[in-house]
């Protein structure tokens, strides 16, 4: 094995970055916490947010008609074929629909949704890399700081961070390394 099992981890960089750092114990369970809303934000950035969030505010009309919502966002749906956190915020924003949701209060509960829908998906991936490529010591441990980490992650603050600035920067923003010689972990 070389530098670890989140090398091959069949996952975008930013779920292996998640990967490495709950495997190390040089990353402190902060460190670990921080790249999760990371990588959420990050895999939402290919999701056709702005789409979705019109057909959700439709207006007055768009509410009495939930069915052609659902076929709207279905149509949305062919447009992002082998997009996983595109499918999982279509599926969220028809759940939000038959809910009798609209508007802002609709495309916050189908954000929430979607972000923790992809936490679960991408931890339980990750999880098991680990469970067949380690040992079933290190499997367990990774498992428990990326347990530790969606338990801190308020997936309703991310939702309202992406409704208030209105969609995710395009640019590529790194995950935060540190560095400094008194960013190390606590003895």
């Amino acid at each position: 094995m070389s530098d670890g099992p989140h090398r091959s981890l069949p996952m975008r960089r930013h779920w292996k970055d998640l990967a490495e750092r709950a495997a190390k114990a040089a990353f402190s369970p902060d460190q670990v916490c921080e790249a999760l809303p990371y990588a959420l934000k990050r895999d939402i950035m290919t999701a056709p947010l702005e789409a979705v969030r019109d057909i959700l505010d439709g207006g007055q009309q768009g509410s009495l008609f939930p069915e052609q919502r659902i076929e709207q966002l279905e149509a949305v749906r062919q447009d992002c074929r082998g997009s996983a956190a595109g499918n999982v915020l279509i599926d969220c924003a028809i759940e939000a629909v038959t809910s009798g949701l609209t508007g802002e209060q609709a495309f916050k509960l189908t954000l929430e949704n979607a972000f923790e829908d992809n936490a679960r998906s991408a931890l339980r991936g990750i999880e098991e890399h680990y469970q067949r490529e380690a040992s079933d010591r290190s499997a367990r441990y990774v498992r428990d700081r990326l347990a530790e980490a969606r338990r801190q992650c308020d997936f309703s603050a991310l939702a309202g961070d992406l409704m208030v600035s209105g969609k995710p920067p395009r640019g590529a923003v790194p995950l935060p390394r540190h560095s400094g010689i008194d960013e190390g972990p606590r003895l």
